[in-house]
C-alpha cells in the first residue's frame, strides 16, 4: 500500500511541477510573434491622473467617467514592445463621428518604478450637449504597424 502511494506521489510531482516554473522574461511571456514583429502590450487601468484621488475611467458607454465640457484631464498608459514604437494616437468618438485627436510621436520614458514605457495623455472635453458620451480609443502603434487600442467612456455634465 505505501509503494503505491509512493508512486502516486512522485507521478503528481512529475504532472504538476512543470506548472510551478516561473518565467523570468516579461517580454517574451506577454508578446506574441506575428510574422512582421511584435504587437505593443498594454494593461494598465486607465485613470484621470488629474484628479484628487485618482479617478479610474469607465470602459463602458453606459457607466462613462463624467466631466463638465471643456474639462481638461491626463491619462497615463504604460507600454512595452519588443518591436520599435513609432506613435501613439488618441481618437475621439463623438454621435458615430470619429476624428483624430492627437498623434504623439515615440519618445523613450522608461519608468524604473513601472519597468515599462510611461507615456500621459491629455484631453479636453469638447463643447458638447449635456449627457453626450464621447468614445476616447488610444492606439499605441509600432512601426511594423501592429497596434494595440484601448478605450474608455466620457460623458459631458
Amino acid at each position: 500500500m505505501r509503494a503505491i502511494y509512493n508512486v502516486l506521489l512522485v507521478a503528481a510531482v512529475l504532472v504538476c511541477g512543470p506548472g510551478c516554473k516561473k518565467s523570468k522574461d516579461l517580454t517574451a511571456d506577454n508578446s506574441n510573434p506575428t510574422g512582421v514583429g511584435y504587437a505593443p502590450v498594454s494593461a494598465n487601468p486607465l485613470q484621470d491622473i488629474t484628479a484628487t484621488p485618482i479617478k479610474a475611467l469607465s470602459t463602458s458607454s453606459s457607466s462613462a467617467t463624467v466631466y463638465p465640457a471643456g474639462s481638461t484631464f491626463k491619462t497615463e498608459l504604460t507600454f512595452f514592445s519588443q518591436s520599435p514604437v513609432k506613435e501613439t494616437t488618441l481618437s475621439q468618438t463623438i454621435t458615430g463621428t470619429k476624428t483624430l485627436v492627437t498623434t504623439i510621436p515615440y519618445a523613450p520614458a522608461f519608468s524604473k518604478n513601472k519597468d515599462l514605457d510611461t507615456l500621459l495623455v491629455p484631453y479636453t472635453l469638447p463643447t458638447a450637449t449635456s449627457g453626450t458620451v464621447i468614445r476616447l480609443d488610444y492606439q499605441i502603434t509600432n512601426v511594423n504597424t501592429l497596434n494595440i487600442v484601448r478605450t474608455v467612456y466620457v460623458k459631458v455634465q
